[in-house]
């Protein structure tokens, strides 16, 4: 008699575990990078289409840009705003910001304040995911 081959169930239940991980963690980091290529897509018509305004003109003009991308102004952090830079002047533009994002594959931790972290917060922690962030672009 021969031995029986295939897919047991064990071995289905595992990969479809694996492959759920997989789909989880694009969901989560799909978004982030779309936001970003958005933003670097903005920053380079801004800096073909734009080079003649001033720097105050762009930064004014800059959230409606964005929501052209469909960018709404919490997709980017604070951090996004604060380091904007833009150099605009005799028909030329560099405009770059810088920032960083955390994705959180199992729900932010929720202690913390210095305290070691515990229990479910632990691997919340090891289950994170850094993202930095340098949209730029210049005229050439």
């Amino acid at each position: 008699m021969r031995g029986q081959a295939g897919f047991s169930l064990i071995k289905l239940l595992f990969w479809l575990a694996v492959l759920a991980g997989l789909v989880w963690t694009g969901y989560k980091v799909i978004p982030v990078y779309n936001t970003y290529w958005n933003v670097q897509d903005t920053f380079k018509g801004i800096s073909r289409d734009m080079a003649g305004d001033s720097a105050q003109d762009i930064r004014a003009r800059l959230p409606d840009l964005l929501h052209v991308k469909y960018i709404a102004p919490d997709d980017l952090p604070q951090a996004f705003y604060t380091k904007l830079d833009i150099q605009a002047g005799g028909g030329h533009v560099a405009i770059s910001s810088h920032y960083h994002v955390t994705v959180w594959l199992l729900g932010p931790v929720t202690g913390g304040n210095g305290a070691p972290l515990s229990g479910m917060d632990r691997l919340r922690d090891k289950a994170r995911l850094d993202f930095d962030f340098h949209p730029h672009a210049a005229t050439p």
